[in-house]
């Protein structure tokens, strides 16, 4: 009797090894805690066996038997929520159900500890062997035990008729082995300790041992075949697959973790403390001091993230690297574990931007001279477009741009019944001047005397070269009264004008012919050109008529 007590609580400690190996050397995942709240289950039965056992009075060890039939109640629903988050039956039993399916075990707790009327278990010491006594709720309680037992077998069974990943195969067998070691031993402790009790003399821990070999054998497939570290495992491949170099922190600057590129730029180990000294890159003066300021202010700041970029010479050859530090937050509290520290290569991110840059000032470059290129052309098709309406030589406006005007002006002075005059004059005796002093001084001649006509007259008059040494003058919104002063002082400010040459100078008159036009006829509008024609015709008429009256004068027509 008291061998078995001792190997109840040898099978405890044997538990409880095993229950910090794996809380040590694991990664903490949900199935993790799952298998953690189950072990701390299958705890409870052989240290309250053991306990019991060595308690004096019968109300004592009852007490801490039905503690451990508490712990019994439970492995079958624990063992059943473990089997499906293992086998990836949560997103189908989904929380609320796993709660309903836990009643029928909650049911059987509340058994144990109430006890009422001793239906659960009761003791008489008289019995010896037998001195434990099994009633209909104990019966209730070995019932749902297995039934948990039977439902976990076939969601793996299920599971592994689906077809699922031959990883995923092994954990489900794994779990399925450690249910039929636990099932066996505890038919047999049902067997030799209740139903066959009569044929020993003693009461043997058949089910604690059960409990610690199936214990033993799931954590030595945990620690093997690493099957609840698939999570750590990819964490640390999609590490060390990406070209970042990562570093990770505790809160006091040791080195946790680091991955695969780090490995040849990282002097330190991990459990060291990172330093810049830690760094197999030399770093010359001033972009040590930089770094160093980084760290610091990721001490003073440690809540901050920050960047910094670094630019390293090798053969020649320039390579930047940016620098990220970032906190690391636990979820619920927001507290800082750690810090992550990134080393992203961003050279050839540098060198496209440097072309960029380049190719962009290249093209600003071609604008500019695009710009300047248009700018020309504008200005040699103004000097052109100027060309082609003015005069060469005197800089009036020629024939042609004149009798496009008048027929534009026309049609509004018609329409709007708008008076305007016409001016046509005629240098005196030019052909002498030619004879007598060449051409070279006829044709300043000509363009003193458009000089002189022009300061004469108002803004939006237009003077034009009709022809030779004839001249024609627009004059809108002007009525017969307005032209004949107009006139007046054009004819005068030519005759007073002198043209210098060498020593001497020369002066010229004009003859002017006068059109006025201040009523319209609508049927102008119809033939403008035929219309343009008489005008122009009338004053050519008037300017001949004050040649052949003795020139230097105006004779004025009214066109009604």
């Amino acid at each position: 009797m008291e061998s078995m007590m001792w190997l109840d609580f040898s099978m405890f400690l044997v538990l409880l090894g095993l229950f910090v190996y794996v809380f040590a050397v694991g990664a903490i995942t949900v199935l993790h805690k799952i298998y953690f709240a189950l072990h701390l289950v299958l705890m409870v039965w052989p240290l309250t066996q053991f306990i019991a056992q060595t308690m004096p009075g019968s109300s004592y060890r009852l007490f801490y038997l039905s503690g451990s039939y508490v712990g019994l109640s439970l492995v079958g629903v624990g063992w059943f929520i473990f089997v499906v988050f293992m086998t990836g039956q949560a997103k189908v039993i989904r929380t609320r159900r796993i709660v309903l399916l836990s009643v029928p075990a909650l049911l059987s707790v509340l058994c144990v500890v109430i006890n009422p009327n001793h239906l659960f278990l009761s003791i008489d010491e008289q019995l010896g062997v037998k001195s434990l006594q099994s009633g209909p709720l104990f019966w209730y309680m070995i019932v749902q035990l297995f039934s948990y037992i039977l439902v976990s077998l076939f969601v793996m069974g299920y599971t592994i008729r689906r077809g699922v990943s031959v990883r995923h195969q092994m954990l489900v067998r794994t779990a399925m082995n450690g249910v039929f070691v636990l099932v066996l031993f505890g038919l047999g402790d049902f067997l030799v300790n209740i139903i066959f009790i009569n044929y020993f003399s003693a009461y043997f821990s058949i089910f604690s041992v059960g409990i610690a070999l199936s214990a033993v054998y799931l954590v030595h497939a945990i620690t093997r075949h690493r099957v609840f570290d698939i999570i750590q495992i990819v964490q640390r491949d999609v590490m060390n697959t990406i070209s970042t170099g990562i570093i990770v922190l505790d809160e006091n600057g040791f080195v946790l973790e680091f991955n695969k590129v780090m490995k040849p730029i990282l002097k330190s180990r991990i459990g060291d403390r990172f330093t810049p000294e830690a760094l197999a890159v030399h770093l010359p003066n001033p972009i040590r001091r930089e770094f160093d300021e980084f760290l610091e202010g990721s001490k003073e700041r440690p809540m901050d993230r920050q960047e910094l970029e670094i630019a390293l010479q090798s053969d020649g050859h320039y390579r930047y690297i940016v620098v990220q530090s970032a906190p690391i937050l636990s979820h619920k509290k927001k507290e800082r574990l750690g810090r992550l520290l990134t080393f992203h290569d961003v050279t050839e991110l540098r060198m496209l931007v440097d072309e960029t840059n380049l190719q962009n000032e290249l093209l600003h470059d071609r604008n500019r001279e695009l710009l300047a290129m248009q700018d020309e052309l504008f200005q040699a098709n103004k000097k052109l477009e100027y060309m082609a309406i003015t005069d060469g030589l005197t800089g009036c406006y020629n024939r042609r741009y004149l009798l496009q005007q008048l027929e534009h002006e026309l049609a509004v002075n018609v329409r709007y019944g708008i008076p305007f005059s016409i001016f046509l004059f005629d240098i005196d005796f030019f052909k002498s001047i030619n004879d007598q002093y060449g051409h070279l001084v006829g044709d300043e001649v000509l363009c003193a005397t458009v000089d002189a006509v022009r300061a004469t007259l108002r803004t939006a008059d237009l003077l034009a070269r009709y022809g030779g040494e004839e001249f024609t003058v627009y004059l809108p919104h002007t009525n017969r009264e307005q032209a004949d002063i107009i006139a007046e002082m054009v004819k005068e400010s030519v005759e007073h004008n002198a043209v210098k040459y060498g020593s001497q100078s020369v002066k010229v008159t004009i003859s002017m012919g006068v059109v006025s036009v201040e009523q319209f006829d609508q049927r102008a509008l119809d033939e403008p050109k035929a219309f343009l024609r008489e005008l122009l015709t009338q004053a050519d008429s008037a300017l001949y008529e004050a040649k052949y009256s003795g020139r230097n004068r105006i004779v004025k027509r009214k066109l009604a």
